[in-house]
């Protein structure tokens, strides 16, 4: 349970920092290198993404990955 509730979190940041950006989720995968539906998996709370994804996420919605990843 504690899992899905990081990884909601990890997802909800993502798509919030996303939508600010401006950028769809095929941009934002496409810039990153990974799959469309992989992003909507994150954006969902469903999967756990490496730390290059992560990585590749926040440089593209220029945000820090530590804002990403932050817990409370």
């Amino acid at each position: 349970m504690r899992g899905n509730f990081l990884y909601s979190k990890l997802g909800k940041r993502v798509y919030d920092a996303r939508k600010r950006f401006g950028l769809t989720q095929e941009e934002t995968a496409h810039r990153c290198g990974i799959d469309r539906t992989y992003l909507a998996r994150i954006e969902a709370g469903r999967v756990n993404p490496t730390v290059k994804v992560l990585f590749n996420i926040s440089r593209v919605l220029g945000t820090k990955m530590m804002n990403l990843m932050r817990i409370l």
